[in-house]
């Protein structure tokens, strides 16, 4: 495929008008192509699906009937793929794509509790904690925000539960990438607001701070919808990882 690759390559960068020397990954994203190995694959896909849909009234389905008899013989690499794939249900099957974020989209920034200035916690106008655990086969988040009300000494709280599945289909991880959209989406409309998003998983936080070509995208983009809503009506905002070991009084709470 290696020439098809430098094919397609050229191909990117006369239609984005990019250097001779960009990557070819950054050049067929930003020229809306897909790359060679997933073009390939979806017509392999399409032809099999094709030949094992065909209605009964054309001539090639007698064919594929007798080739069925050869299958446990003479099986093909896709053929033994779409074997393991066969009770899977294709509709839960994450699609992970090269970029979560286009490469020139604002990123936030993230940094770890003992590295904050003392008294910094006290500036926060409003503090968004999620957290998420694995136990008796399921999996469940769950997470608060404080929110600053002039005139009251005490912040105004919003908390949630949600149990969102079995631990076989999703992880803490995943879990956490979910409660935080959901916080996020929870939010009241504050505008000019100092916003802290408190993690105790370390993997979440430099997901946000970083996304790559890795497992929770859907999460993530629905997290940086929610960041760019609240950016455009001036709020500041910064992810916070805080170690399990930490005492923080809204991590306590969540």
């Amino acid at each position: 495929m290696a020439p098809i690759n430098r094919v397609q390559r050229v191909g990117a960068q006369a239609i984005v008008g990019s250097f001779l020397t960009v990557a070819t990954s950054i050049a067929e994203a930003e020229a809306a192509i897909p790359t060679t190995r997933e073009r390939l694959w979806k017509r392999a896909i399409k032809l099999w699906i094709d030949i094992h849909t065909l209605p009964k009234t054309n001539p090639l389905h007698r064919i594929t009937a007798r080739v069925r008899k050869f299958y446990q013989s003479y099986r093909s690499p896709f053929h033994q793929v779409a074997c393991r794939l066969k009770e899977i249900p294709l509709s839960e099957i994450e699609s992970i794509q090269p970029f979560a974020l286009a490469p020139w989209d604002k990123r936030m920034e993230a940094i770890q509790y003992e590295d904050m200035s003392k008294g910094i916690e006290g500036t926060w106008d409003v503090g968004v904690a999620v957290s998420s655990s694995a136990r008796n086969g399921l999996v469940g988040v769950g997470g608060v925000a404080h929110i600053k009300v002039k005139g009251r000494a005490d912040p105004r709280s919003q908390a949630f539960s949600i149990t969102i599945g079995p631990r076989n289909e999703q992880n803490p991880y995943s879990g956490e990438l979910a409660a935080m959209a959901h916080a996020l989406r929870s939010l009241p409309n504050v505008r000019r607001r100092r916003i802290a998003l408190l993690t105790t998983n370390k993997a979440m936080a430099l997901s946000l701070r970083n996304p790559r070509q890795q497992s929770g995208q859907e999460h993530i983009q629905i997290i940086y919808g929610e960041i760019n809503r609240l950016w455009k009506k001036g709020n500041g905002l910064l992810i916070v990882w805080i170690p399990a070991s930490e005492n923080n009084v809204l991590l306590h709470v969540v």
